[in-house]
C-alpha cells in the first residue's frame, strides 16, 4: 500500500513537472506586447493571429514546414513500402541490406548527415531548394515507416494468405485483399511518426536550406536574435498541438502497444 501510494505520488508529480512548462508557454503566448511575461499582460490572441495570418514571416515558415513534413512524410511511406515488403516477403540479404541502408540516417548524429548533405545538394547545385528539404527529410526518417510497416506486414496471420491462395487469389489479390487492409494503420502510423519529427526537425534543414527560406523551426532560432518574443510561444504551440494529435490519433486507430514493441497477447 506504501509502495502504490509513492509511486502515484511520483506520478503526479512528474504529470505537474511536464505540464509546468507547456502552461507556461501557453500562457507567454498571451501577452499583447512583443515581450514574454507570466502571468501574461494584458492577455489578447493577437500573437495568434500574427502567426497564422498576418505576419508574413511566420505564415511563409509554416507553409514550408507543413509542405517539407507532408512531402517527406509521403515520400518516406512511399519508399518504405517496397523496402519492408521485399523484407517480408524475400528476407534475402538485398532486401537486408536495403532496409538497413534505409534506416542508417535515423541512427547516424544529424549534423553529421546534415553536413553531408549540405555538400551533395551543393554538388548538385540544389542546396536550398525546397525539395531538397523534402527528399532530406523523407531519407531521414525513412527508418519509421520501413519500422512500422514491417510489424505490420509480420503480424499478419499466415492461415489468412493460405486461405486466399486456396480460393483461387493470385498473389496481387491478395495483397490488395489481404495484405494492404491489415497494414493501413501502420503505414498511417509511420507517416504520421515522421511527419511529427519532420515538423520540429532543425539541424539537418539548417544546413539543406541554406538560409534560402525557413521553417517555423529556423524562424524561431532566427528570432531570438531580438529576444523571446509571444510569437515564439505560439509555434512552440503548434508544436505541441501538433505532436499531440498525431499521437492521439495512432494510438486510437493504430496498434500503439505494438508499435512500442510489446507482443501481442494470445488467446
Amino acid at each position: 500500500m506504501i509502495l502504490r501510494s509513492l509511486g502515484n505520488l511520483f506520478m503526479a508529480l512528474s504529470a505537474v513537472m511536464l505540464a509546468l512548462p507547456i502552461v507556461v508557454v501557453c500562457g507567454a503566448a498571451l501577452n499583447s506586447g512583443r515581450s514574454m511575461f507570466f502571468p501574461p499582460r494584458d492577455p489578447t490572441l493577437v500573437r495568434f493571429h500574427e502567426f497564422f495570418v498576418s505576419e508574413p514571416v511566420w505564415v511563409e515558415a509554416l507553409t514550408n514546414s507543413m509542405i517539407i513534413a507532408f512531402g517527406s512524410a509521403a515520400l518516406a511511406v512511399l519508399i518504405a513500402w517496397p523496402v519492408a515488403y521485399g523484407l517480408w516477403a524475400r528476407g534475402d540479404k538485398a532486401s537486408k541490406f536495403l532496409a538497413g541502408l534505409g534506416s542508417m540516417p535515423f541512427a547516424l548524429p544529424p549534423i553529421v548527415f546534415g553536413v553531408g548533405l549540405g555538400f551533395l545538394w551543393t554538388f548538385l547545385g540544389v542546396l536550398g531548394s525546397i525539395w531538397a528539404g523534402v527528399v532530406s527529410h523523407a531519407a531521414l526518417f525513412l527508418a519509421l515507416p520501413i519500422v512500422t510497416i514491417s510489424i505490420g506486414l509480420q503480424s499478419i496471420e499466415k492461415s489468412h494468405l493460405d486461405a486466399a491462395a486456396t480460393m483461387g487469389a493470385t498473389r496481387a489479390v491478395a495483397f490488395r485483399t489481404v495484405i494492404l487492409p491489415q497494414t493501413i494503420p501502420y503505414t498511417v502510423s509511420g507517416f504520421f511518426f515522421a511527419l511529427v519529427l519532420s515538423f520540429n526537425e532543425f539541424i539537418v534543414m539548417f544546413f539543406v536550406s541554406a538560409s534560402s527560406y525557413s521553417t517555423v523551426t529556423l524562424q524561431i532560432f532566427n528570432s531570438l536574435r531580438n529576444g523571446y518574443t509571444p510569437t515564439m510561444a505560439v509555434a512552440a504551440i503548434t508544436f505541441i498541438f501538433v505532436s499531440v494529435v498525431v499521437f492521439s490519433a495512432v494510438a486510437r486507430w493504430g496498434d500503439l502497444p505494438r508499435l512500442m514493441g510489446a507482443e501481442p497477447t494470445k488467446s
